[in-house]
């Protein structure tokens, strides 16, 4: 199944607050083995929240899930210009009213309630409604011509409810293989490098999506594929997850934190740092068994700080060179530092 993800609000174009609720249905999707190829932000308007359904239907999608705009005021219109757009029926529902209002009451702790609240009692013909005991709006799910929307609550807590006990559930009669995902983690070599190095695997492969994640610290590969279970994708992805490790066996970390090894195997530093920026804490400048030097020198785009390691009878020295200012990229600098102690004391 094709779904996108459609967060209806203008808070979020505001960057008002944070959309949690795209990275928890994209969790829900790939656990049921779904394809989420799109996923939009649209603002409180009709039109373009109309524009928004027509454009992912028009491109595939067998499922729209939508966030947000269920409430009871003028401008929480997502259910509403859902069946529209699918040509249903909005009809009001005693029983949902009931829920409402007994929920409204209790909150508010008054006798009645604003009429403007039994908006929310009204869902398409014929939909599931997907109950909200936690909130006043409850979501729904609604067909018509092999085209699905699905409705929840924005408010992240009643959001998350929602799917974990009630459109999860719903869903599972369409589960289809999983997405399994297997990471190789690397260090001292960037991005692009290791691209280069893997470039001819990344290109045969049909049933395995490889893909590069990079931080200041780690370059991340990533494989993907879709099985059954796990056994299944252990088997179908072994082969290519072995030629990247032997293609990229000089960088491969088997713990990613990298500081953690080395402290198992040594008890501190001996620093002496002629830069104007601090280590972090987890140097310990104690008197310990690798000896660090730090220098600075300037560059037209930036800072090279000069490293000198010894450890017992081994020395090593390199630069690294940091755009703007050393200080500005200082988890990136330590994380090359440790690689480079790592590889001393081995």
């Amino acid at each position: 199944m094709n779904v996108e993800i459609i967060n209806v609000g203008t808070e979020l174009l505001l960057g008002e607050i944070v959309n949690t609720n795209a990275t928890y249905l994209q969790k829900m999707c790939k656990e049921l083995g779904f394809n989420v190829f799109f996923q939009t932000v649209v603002g409180d308007n009709s039109q373009r929240f109309l524009d928004c359904l027509e454009i992912a239907f028009n491109r595939g999608c067998d499922c729209v899930i939508t966030t947000g705009g269920l409430g009871p005021t003028e401008d929480d219109l997502t259910k509403e210009l859902s069946a529209k757009y699918l040509g249903l029926e909005m009809i009001f529902n005693e029983a949902e009213a009931k829920k409402v209002n007994d929920k409204c009451c209790f909150v508010s702790q008054l006798d009645q309630v604003t009429d403007n609240n039994f908006k929310q009692a009204y869902f398409p013909k014929d939909c599931y409604v997907l109950d909200n005991p936690i909130g006043t709006a409850n979501g729904c799910v609604m067909s018509k011509d092999k085209k699905m929307i699905v409705n929840l609550p924005g408010p992240p807590k009643e959001m998350t409810y929602v799917v974990d006990h009630q459109l999860q559930p719903y869903l599972e009669k369409y589960r289809q293989a999983k997405i399994y995902t297997y990471d190789i983690v690397t260090q001292g070599v960037g991005e692009s490098a290791a691209a280069t190095l893997i470039d001819d695997i990344v290109q045969s492969q049909k049933d395995i999506s490889i893909a590069l994640y990079a931080s200041e610290e780690y370059v991340r590969i990533r494989l993907g594929v879709k099985a059954k279970h796990q056994d299944e994708a252990d088997v179908l992805v072994k082969e290519t997850k072995e030629l990247i490790e032997e293609r990229l066996k000089d960088y491969l970390v088997e713990n990613p934190n990298l500081f953690e090894e080395v402290m198992k195997k040594i008890n501190g530093f001996t620093i002496l740092n002629e830069c104007d920026f601090s280590l972090s804490d987890y140097f310990i400048n104690n008197g310990g068994p690798v000896f660090i030097h730090l220098t600075l020198k300037e560059h037209a785009l930036g800072e090279i700080v000069h490293v000198l390691l010894k450890y017992k009878e081994k020395e090593i020295s390199f630069d690294i060179p940091l755009l703007v200012k050393a200080s500005l990229s200082l988890s990136k600098f330590e994380s090359k530092l440790i690689y480079q102690i790592d590889q001393l004391i081995r």
